[in-house]
């Protein structure tokens, strides 16, 4: 099951976020959000 989570963000980061999406490939913005995320668990959460 999957749970929805609604962002909002600065003009700035949004425009960051479409150019790493087009750098790195992604395909969604929740995929990207999803790959962002599990780095940070990685490094900072776990």
């Amino acid at each position: 099951m999957r749970c929805v989570v609604t962002i909002s963000l600065p003009e700035e980061m949004c425009k960051e976020v479409a150019k790493q999406m087009k750098k790195h490939k992604f395909v969604s913005k929740s995929e990207f959000m999803r790959h962002v995320l599990r780095f940070w668990l990685e490094n900072n959460g776990k």
